[in-house]
């Protein structure tokens, strides 16, 4: 028995569509779990012993600064800022002028913009995603901001300068601002 070619075609379609989508959720991060490093692991998990979450703190507040631990790890060559929206995210993206890169990346390096605050949220609720890619225009940062009602960060890599992801008052209006700068560009 033959297939009829429009049955392959129409299949052929689909299947490409059910990829792209795969793909731009993928992309987007909301398959996103947070997988730290076995390293960071070991020093930023909670352990059993600490007898309040001021211990846990103390831990990340050890390693605040530009050290081993700085986001994103690498020098950036560029930012570019994408909505977090479905299928359109690639095409509405805005690369970052070298002034703005340089207060992003300074402002994600400073635990005085984030407070201890832990709150659920879904990265699906973020309304913005920043990529940070090196000189061979390889990602080697992704932060997802959730802003509206939620006032939270999520980072890959991690970085204990941005303690659990929730933005300070002082955070909130500097990255208001910087993004701002960004939109006006």
């Amino acid at each position: 028995m033959k297939i009829p070619k429009k049955i392959l075609y129409t299949i052929g379609v689909l299947a490409l569509i059910g990829i792209v989508i795969i793909f731009d959720i993928a992309d987007r991060g909301q398959f996103y779990s947070e997988n730290l490093p076995t390293d960071e692991q070991n020093i930023f998990e909670w352990k059993d012993h600490y007898d309040e979450y001021q211990d846990h703190r103390n831990i990340y507040k050890e390693h605040f600064g530009f050290g081993k631990y700085k986001f994103p790890r690498e020098h950036v060559a560029k930012i570019k800022l994408f909505k977090n929206s479905f299928l359109t995210s690639r095409f509405t993206s805005k690369t970052v002028s070298e002034l703005n890169k340089a207060d992003l990346i300074t402002f994600f390096n400073n635990p005085g913009n984030f407070n201890w605050l832990e709150t659920t949220w879904s990265l699906s609720e973020s309304e913005y995603i920043l990529r940070f890619y090196n000189l061979e225009n390889k990602q080697i940062g992704k932060v997802w901001l959730c802003l509206e009602g939620c006032g939270m960060t999520e980072s890959e890599p991690f970085s204990p300068n941005m303690k659990y992801g929730g933005l300070s008052k002082v955070g909130k209006e500097n990255l208001n601002f910087i993004l701002n700068e960004i939109f006006t560009e």
